[in-house]
């Protein structure tokens, strides 16, 4: 049991990690494998000046980021510990559930706020054909998810 919380654990670490990426605030499914976080920006044509005001913009996010992530990675774990107690205290469970959506709420919220900051940056033609841009990926993601569990 411990060992399969633990792998739980770890799996909802990665994922409060993964939203540290600066494609989080933009594209649904956050930029591939290597992928430059700021690619799909530069197809909606931003210059070099637009590029590193995002870039300055989602180095302080992934700084912050960083941090809420192993403040979250440590509730977890703490939670974890608590969850195999024989009898956990109810205040303490919902306690520590609170810390843990306290913060996930905040680094989901300072995502939101990166993506009004950069789209306050995009020319309006910009902001139209990034908008462009994550419908098609989203939709293309729709279709590849929908063909893999057709295959199923």
């Amino acid at each position: 049991m411990k060992l399969r919380f633990e792998g739980i654990l770890a799996a909802a670490a990665l994922a409060v990690m993964a939203t540290t990426s600066t494609a989080w605030a933009q594209q649904p499914q956050g930029p591939g494998e290597g992928e430059d976080p700021v690619a799909i920006y530069k197809e909606a044509g931003i210059n070099a000046d637009q590029e590193g005001q995002i870039r300055k913009l989602a180095r302080e996010f992934e700084s912050a980021q960083r941090v809420r992530s192993k403040t979250v990675y440590g509730y977890l774990r703490e939670m974890s510990e608590i969850q195999l107690e024989p009898d956990p205290a109810e205040e303490k469970v919902l306690a520590k559930q609170k810390d843990i959506n306290d913060i996930t709420a905040t680094m989901a919220n300072e995502r939101v706020k990166l993506m009004l900051k950069i789209r306050a940056i995009l020319t309006p033609e910009q902001k139209q054909r990034l908008v462009k841009l994550i419908k098609e990926r989203a939709e293309a993601a729709a279709r590849a998810r929908e063909s893999a569990r057709s295959m199923q």
